[in-house]
């Protein structure tokens, strides 16, 4: 049973979902508007809340519920914070259809991790957590910001770059803690 969830969310989840913020993005590569941008991004870290919000819940080591509380905390203000940007800028966010599938993706993520309980949880959690935030520093890095128009939006992405890295670093030092592999 463990094995199958732990290779369901290596399908749909450390691959899929997170390869998705960039081969979603990458097709529009030219097309992609700072509405569009937004709207990805926003969903992106929704994503990364209600992922972070389970393992606040459902982690049973300190460092994943304390890791858990801190990302969706800091991604929520991210992402309230791209809203009022948005606002500012007059750009509604929209998300382009292609990015049903990361919806769906995501959702297969939140099923497998929540069938999950104790050392299988948090090992599966930090793994997804470490390839989610891997993905989407690239894609924030490689596609979000070379296509972005607006300056208040290239600032924002390049201002909470460091926190996202952050997030990754405590994912991995968490891990290696708990002898997880990645």
């Amino acid at each position: 049973m463990i094995r199958h969830l732990t290779k369901t969310l290596a399908q749909t989840g450390a691959v899929a979902a997170t390869l998705a913020v960039i081969a979603t993005g990458a097709a529009f590569a030219d097309d992609l508007s700072d509405a569009q941008i937004i709207g990805i991004y926003s969903q992106v870290n929704s994503f990364d809340i209600e992922t972070a919000l389970l393992g606040e819940l459902k982690g049973a080591s300190d460092e994943v519920r304390a890791i858990g509380k801190m990302v969706s905390g800091d991604h929520t203000g991210v992402r309230a914070a791209v809203h009022t940007l948005a606002a500012d800028i007059g750009a509604v966010p929209v998300l382009p259809p292609a990015r049903i599938g990361a919806a769906r993706d995501h959702d297969a993520v939140i099923l497998a991790l929540r069938d999950l309980n104790g050392a299988d949880f948090d090992a599966a959690y930090l793994r997804h957590e470490i390839a989610f935030h891997t993905a989407a520093i690239s894609a924030v890095e490689t596609l979000l910001l070379p296509e972005t128009e607006n300056e208040k939006l290239r600032a924002h992405f390049e201002a909470v770059l460091p926190a996202f890295y952050h997030h990754l670093d405590l994912n991995k030092k968490a891990a290696e803690a708990l002898g997880v592999s990645y």
